[in-house]
């Protein structure tokens, strides 16, 4: 199994994955072409795409406007930061 760019379409879509030209570029020239050694699942193709996206975005972060932004959203957290100043305390 390969990738293709509509494929990569319906991730950034579905997903709300942030893929910008270069990442596409990069998919494409890794997972465009299966190799000849072995054939992709789709389990593994999504999974090493997705690991690829996050790398690439953790990697890029400054150049998206996210240098505030290092450490992903904690769903386990069990309690909001403490506001940081007196306008957020009056939010």
């Amino acid at each position: 199994m390969t990738i293709t760019r509509e494929q990569i379409d319906r991730m950034r879509a579905d997903g709300r994955l942030r893929i910008d030209a270069q990442l596409e570029e990069m998919i494409i020239a890794q997972y465009g072409v299966e190799p000849e050694s072995h054939e992709y699942s789709e389990q593994d193709l999504h999974e090493q795409i997705r690991k690829l996206i996050d790398r690439y975005n953790q990697e890029h972060a400054v150049h998206h406007g996210l240098e505030n932004h290092s450490k992903p959203w904690d769903p386990t957290a069990t309690q909001a930061n403490p506001p940081t100043s007196e306008k957020e305390l009056m939010a």
